[in-house]
């Protein structure tokens, strides 16, 4: 398992209260309402859709595994003043309604856009998915190619992208092996024992992909469309007692992350790859501005010249 997602599991359980607290102290003005969409509401914020001129992107906001669209506090005033946008909560997180369906990336996706139809936000989109919410954001691309003019990849893990050889590799390189990618998939299950239903599922569904070989993920193409990703290089204290040396396996791990990654902005003629290593996982409350800056970075680049 990465250690990407290592740090999104334990942002979730750490700066959850910090993170509702924020969204009382904002103050930002967005409209917030229960959506209905195939039987079930889901829970949507959004700003300036009623004012957008034709033809601008809408930002969409994916949020990692197990987070509500509260993770996104500190960047949607920011985006707003310049953008419309719209994040939501998937089905059973934050204050969406569970819909008992598996959260796979291709259902995840066509509920995302059968929502964006349903409040009248049409195409083009930005997506801006933050780490597993990055592999939804890829996948969105994938499945509706002609709907998507920018991507922005917050901290994601290749683990769509790459074999189980890949996934062992850092773990390999300070001596731990499949032993300690073990250990720490182990230390996880039992973390999650307690979590909701929904986020059980949404669990399962990423250690489903991981043990899948890469062709049979259904993944498809991504459009060749302006690309951010962004990496954080600097290790979040360690929360498992695991076998091995976690600091030198998270800098083994983010060179790892960087090879890997950079194919993905390579797949773009306008692709941006930023490492940032005085940011943890936690990218979206540690430096929001960064996400700001890469959404800006995107639009003008769709713009053209």
């Amino acid at each position: 398992m990465q250690p990407a997602l290592k740090l999104m599991l334990c942002t979730v359980l750490s700066f959850a209260f910090v993170l509702a607290s924020e969204a009382q102290q904002s103050g930002a003005v967005m409209g917030s309402q229960l959506v209905e969409v195939d039987g079930h509401k889901l829970h949507v914020r959004t700003s300036g859709l009623e004012s957008r001129k034709k033809g601008n992107p809408v930002i969409v906001f994916e949020a990692g595994i197990a987070n509500s669209l509260e993770v996104w506090n500190r960047v949607l005033p920011d985006v707003a003043a310049f953008a419309p946008l719209i994040a939501y909560d998937r089905a059973g997180m934050g204050k969406s309604e569970r819909d008992g369906e598996a959260p796979s990336p291709k259902y995840v996706s066509g509920k995302l856009h059968r929502l964006l139809q349903k409040i009248g936000a049409d195409p083009p989109y930005i997506i801006v998915g933050y780490s597993w919410g990055g592999a939804l954001a890829r996948y969105f691309a994938g499945y509706y190619p002609d709907d998507v003019t920018g991507l922005v990849y917050v901290d994601p893990s290749p683990i769509v992208t790459q074999t189980m050889a890949d996934e062992l590799a850092p773990f390999d390189s300070v001596g731990a092996g499949r032993a300690g990618y073990d250990a720490l998939w182990q230390g996880f299950t039992a973390l999650f024992s307690d979590a909701s239903p929904a986020v059980k599922e949404e669990f399962k569904v990423l250690r489903g992909l991981m043990e899948q070989n890469p062709k049979d993920r259904d993944l498809r193409p991504v459009p060749d469309v302006p690309v951010v990703i962004l990496i954080a290089a600097k290790p979040y204290p360690a929360f498992l007692k695991l076998p091995y040396d976690q600091q030198a396996q998270f800098k083994v791990d983010v060179r790892h992350r960087v090879k890997k990654l950079q194919e993905w902005a390579f797949e773009s003629s306008h692709g941006t790859l930023v490492v940032s290593n005085h940011t943890t996982h936690a990218i979206p409350r540690e430096d929001h501005h960064l996400i700001v800056w890469a959404i800006k970075r995107v639009i003008s680049s769709s713009a053209g010249p």
